[in-house]
């Protein structure tokens, strides 16, 4: 029986003897661990300070040189003038004295009488003017004068146009027209236009102021009327 006790104590003490081994390197292994830890230095970044650095002042200017005073002129020589001759005194001639004359004596005019002016004559009043003679108008409706009738226009009988124009005709002192222009519109052109070609080749007894043909300014009417 003590064999068997023996092999378990020898193996009991084997374990111990292993436990403590591995027990002691787990203890170096954590104590090498702190070492290392507490040996390691703690590396601190560095910190970036920004400093303002003045500018180096700019080296001052040389002083200007001196300006050097300019040449003093030379004093120029004063010439002295030479005296003017003084003119001796002409001697005046003694005036001698003038002869005395004799003024007659200037004759005394009489007044003339004086003779009454005759009184003007009476101023006779200028005659009174004449009064013009009277003017007698032209005239279209003399038998021997011929004048054709305004052709009624085909267009404006179909259109039932219709109406009265009026125009001013300068009738010279021969009777003949001069000068002629619308004066009222009959409210259609082609009446108005008819009548102008008709009276300008018109003939008229001219006008007169007295018994003397005169130039005149005339209206003549032109009327342009549908029978049915």
């Amino acid at each position: 029986m003590s064999a068997p006790l023996s092999n378990n104590t020898q193996t009991m003490s084997n374990a111990l003897t292993f436990t403590g081994v591995v027990l002691l390197h787990v203890l170096g292994l954590v104590w090498a661990a702190q070492q290392l830890s507490v040996s390691d230095p703690v590396i601190t970044p560095p910190s970036v300070v920004g400093v303002l650095v003045a500018p180096e002042p700019e080296p001052a200017p040389p002083p200007p040189k001196p300006v050097p005073p300019p040449p003093k002129p030379e004093p120029k020589p004063v010439v002295k003038p030479e005296p003017k001759p003084v003119p001796k005194p002409t001697p005046k001639p003694t005036p001698r004295p003038e002869p005395v004359r004799e003024v007659a004596p200037e004759p005394v005019q009489q007044a003339a009488p004086v003779v009454p002016t005759p009184p003007a004559p009476p101023v006779q009043a200028a005659p009174a003017p004449e009064a013009p003679a009277p003017v007698t108008p032209p005239r279209t409706d003399a038998a021997h004068l011929n004048n054709p009738a305004p052709q009624y226009p085909a267009l404006s009988r179909r259109l039932g146009e219709q109406g009265r124009v009026m125009l001013d005709v300068y009738i010279l002192p021969d009777g003949s027209v001069g000068e002629i222009k619308l004066n009222r519109s009959s409210g259609f052109p082609r009446l108005d236009n008819a009548a102008l070609q008709a009276v300008k080749t018109w003939k008229y007894v001219p006008a007169k102021r007295g018994d003397k043909p005169i130039p005149f300014w005339y209206v003549q009417p032109v009327s342009f009327v549908l029978n049915n």
